[in-house]
């Protein structure tokens, strides 16, 4: 599967969970699995391979500190749910944030997170990125296969992963401005992250 698929299957998954935040990650979490059980099994890992190389896109340290702006803080798995969640926002946010990820400014959830309306955790999206894993175990029943499925998949494909790009300094300008107490955390605990 070519990401342009991968790309298709997740919009399509985003329209099928419907607009609001409340729980985005349970109801983006069974689209996706709904559109994924309709695959073959070499599609459905084929379709992980692409989904998990965009995550993978996105480790690095400004995106971490996109992540503990938003968040309030950032631990390792927390910066995987937060990846997860820049994909399920969709093609163009996830190419914004590639870019730039002080763009998130700009997204009205992260504007929510700042008022206080919708919780700091809600772009954080754990069961979506877990949807290949539970489509593979009810389209094959069984909870143990899918990473042996995919290790096997990748070595086949002779997929090598890159070490995630190294410690630089990061501005995140609009982003600290939005999250004034996360921005004294980071000054606090990750100053070499930071070039405030």
């Amino acid at each position: 599967m070519d990401t342009a698929r991968c790309w298709q299957i997740i919009e399509a998954a985003r329209a099928d969970a419907g607009p609001g935040w409340a729980g985005l990650d349970d109801r983006l979490e069974e689209a996706l699995v709904t559109r994924l059980v309709e695959l073959s099994l070499e599609e459905l890992i084929g379709f992980e391979m692409r989904f998990a190389e965009l995550q993978r896109g996105l480790d690095r340290p400004d995106v971490f500190l996109a992540a503990f702006l938003i968040g309030g803080g950032c631990e390792d798995d927390t910066f995987t749910d937060f990846r997860a969640g820049m994909v399920g926002l969709g093609h163009d946010w996830y190419h914004r944030v590639l870019s730039d990820p002080d763009q998130l400014a700009d997204h009205p959830a992260v504007h929510a997170v700042a008022a206080g309306t919708i919780a700091r955790d809600t772009l954080m999206t754990e069961g979506f990125q877990f949807a290949p894993m539970e489509a593979y175990e009810r389209l094959t029943g069984d909870d143990e296969g899918f990473w042996a499925a995919l290790d096997r998949a990748e070595e086949a494909a002779g997929i090598r992963h890159a070490e995630p790009a190294g410690t630089v300094p990061a501005r995140l300008d609009r982003l600290a401005a939005l999250f004034p107490d996360s921005r004294r955390l980071l000054d606090r605990h990750y100053p070499h992250l930071t070039s405030y």
